[in-house]
């Protein structure tokens, strides 16, 4: 569960927002992310909260001249996954390494997606 996690970024990933952890990336001319994607699935019994979870790399060059950005223009996609709660995400973002306390709001990073 994201019971430990600060509340703001509980609520935010529970209300739909996206969170995101700048990464090191593989080469120093490439900057890399992990985003979460919060997906909401109706169900008969209930809504379900799921998240698709995306290591991408991007040209660094491509987000400091503001160009446009996507699947093999600029963009590469280095593991995708999804969780189908809370739990899994934890147990996901962990496995990749990332520390809760690394997620942040994308309107405060450059993550170009």
């Amino acid at each position: 569960m994201t019971e430990g996690w600060p509340t703001a970024l509980r609520t935010a990933l529970r209300r739909g927002q996206q969170l995101v952890a700048e990464v090191p990336a593989s080469r120093p001319d490439r900057r890399a992310w992990i985003a979460i994607y919060p997906i909401r699935h109706v169900a008969p019994t209930g809504d379900k909260q799921a998240f698709n979870l995306f290591h991408r790399e991007f040209e660094a060059s491509y987000i400091d001249s503001d160009r446009c950005i996507g699947p093999g223009d600029g963009m590469t996609d280095l593991r995708v996954a999804q969780a189908q709660d809370e739990n899994e995400l934890n147990d996901l973002l962990t496995s990749w390494g990332v520390d809760r306390d690394q997620l942040t709001y994308v309107h405060r990073t450059n993550y170009p997606v």
